[in-house]
């Protein structure tokens, strides 16, 4: 143990923020969807409640309008998005990748960095490739999507009141708020699921990141020949993950080597969603060196877990999932009723909210292992902004160091 090296887990500094690359496209469908709401509610000549069909035309006329606001917003979301995603990718992604190999020949007794032109290009391609994914999505079919929405809301509330089921107030609101569950589906995929244009978003933006992290850390492995890993440990994993924590993992077929029990990741499901390494898993590997590394000191809380109890806690951390999207969701209906001031909704919405918050109170009390993280309830922060003065902090930062 006293010539070995104890090997170096790397942040996912990446993850974190390629997940906040993600936040934007939620962040906009919101905005999209106030700019709808404002339309709807703009006092114009015609009196929905005295002539409704007039009010319904003259809605209608203001689509155009509504269309150029939506493609403004999205350009412009999009533009400070995809500025954001290129340098997390190509930049932190290289990072990791030196960082990986730095350490890589250290372990193995020395040796000189030499950069990797051929993984630049490679990073540099994923980019290219989910924006493509994307810009496709959010440029071409999303502006279709809140017009048809739009157009649906103008009709069901003409209907409403006209029929004289409500009065135009809880035409409009019942109207707007039943489209704000909905949201905007932009996509629908091979096995004719409909998606959501910032689910569709976030997903392409996670799966990307988590290979271009994973490919980051295995391509220095490949190059000086080391085919082990570590397989990280958490408190949660999942059927296919949990016999693999803490353990040294191939690519290869298992063996014993070194005195080294050695896991074969084609054995446990490699790289398919429900398997180890694939989209839904979040464990990381990190490069082994035999005889030259040793695996980390793990923390108390997980000394004695077995896959058994990983298997147990991933459920119960999934529930709790549920229930932060739940109050993520009552959130943005909250935040809608505020645009409608419907007091009635905000009363409503805001009890939701308590009542949800006092239900994660609990179920945490029953599961010490989980601990309460405030961003995954939240409705947003504003990761626009925050990416737009981050993109203009670097632009300071090259200009001062003298790059072009």
């Amino acid at each position: 143990m006293a010539n070995k090296k104890p090997i170096k887990l790397n942040d996912q500094q990446l993850m974190l923020d390629a997940s906040r690359v993600a936040d934007i496209y939620h962040q906009m469908t919101m905005d999209l969807f106030d700019q709808v709401v404002d339309r709807i509610r703009e006092r114009g000549s015609a009196s929905l409640e005295d002539n409704p069909y007039i009010w319904q035309i003259e809605k209608m006329s203001e689509m155009g309008l509504l269309n150029d606001e939506n493609v403004k917003l999205i350009a412009e979301r999009s533009g400070v998005a995809e500025q954001q995603l290129r340098y997390v990718i190509q930049n932190e992604g290289y990072q990791i990748y030196k960082d990986t190999k730095t350490q890589l020949l250290d372990s193995m007794g020395g040796g000189d960095f030499v950069d990797n032109n051929l993984i630049q290009i490679n990073l540099a391609n994923y980019v290219n490739q989910t924006m493509g994914d994307i810009n496709n999505l959010i440029n071409t079919t999303l502006p279709v999507s809140v017009r048809k929405v739009y157009q649906s809301m103008v009709e069901e509330t003409v209907a409403k009141v006209v029929t004289g089921l409500m009065n135009p107030t809880q035409a409009v609101s019942t109207t707007v708020m039943k489209w704000a569950d909905k949201g905007f589906y932009g996509f629908t995929d091979k096995q004719g699921k409909r998606w959501r244009a910032d689910t569709y978003a976030r997903t392409v933006i996670r799966s990307t990141s988590w290979r271009v992290y994973r490919e980051a850390r295995m391509a220095p492995a490949e190059e000086v020949g080391i085919d082990t890993f570590y397989y990280s440990m958490k408190s949660t994993a999942r059927e296919m993950c949990a016999p693999l924590q803490h353990q040294i993992v191939t690519h290869g077929p298992a063996r014993t080597e070194k005195g080294e029990r050695i896991y074969s990741l084609s054995d446990y499901g490699f790289g398919s969603a429900g398997g180890c390494l694939g989209i839904n898993c979040r464990h990381e590997i990190t490069p082994f060196v035999l005889g030259a590394n040793y695996k980390p000191d793990l923390p108390e809380h997980l000394k004695d877990l077995t896959p058994e109890q990983a298997i147990e806690n991933a459920n119960a951390q999934a529930k709790q999932r549920a229930i932060e999207r739940s109050i993520r969701k009552s959130k943005e209906l909250l935040h809608v009723a505020n645009k409608l001031e419907d007091d009635e909704l905000i009363s409503k919405y805001k009890g939701q909210v308590r009542k949800q918050q006092a239900a994660m109170r609990d179920y945490l009390r029953q599961y010490p292992f989980l601990y309460r993280d405030y961003s995954r309830e939240r409705y947003y922060d504003d990761p626009f902004n925050q990416a737009k003065a981050e993109i203009e902090l670097r632009k300071q930062q090259k200009k001062k160091a003298g790059d072009p």
